[in-house]
């Protein structure tokens, strides 16, 4: 019997917002940020796996990737395929 596949997360449902995201560039900013695949609140600063919670939350976003799971589309109609 296959395994379910893991809920997907929710940027990958598109609850994430470019709003949610501070001016990272401001070197003073010290604050928390919201995580992209389980929108808990992280540390920025001091933070290995940033933007992301943790390590679990980064790998998960991977393997949304790795699984086509999330998709860049391109605009281009007069690409040849």
């Amino acid at each position: 019997m296959l395994a379910e596949p893991d809920p997907i997360p929710a940027a990958a449902a598109g609850a994430f917002h470019v709003a949610d995201v501070p001016d990272l560039d401001d070197e003073t900013f010290g604050g928390d940020v919201r995580c992209p695949a389980c929108r808990r609140m992280s540390p920025w600063r001091d933070n290995a796996q940033r933007p992301f919670c943790s390590l679990t939350c980064r790998l998960i976003d991977l393997g949304m990737w790795l699984d086509e799971r999330y998709v860049v589309r391109d605009d281009d109609s007069g690409d040849v395929r």
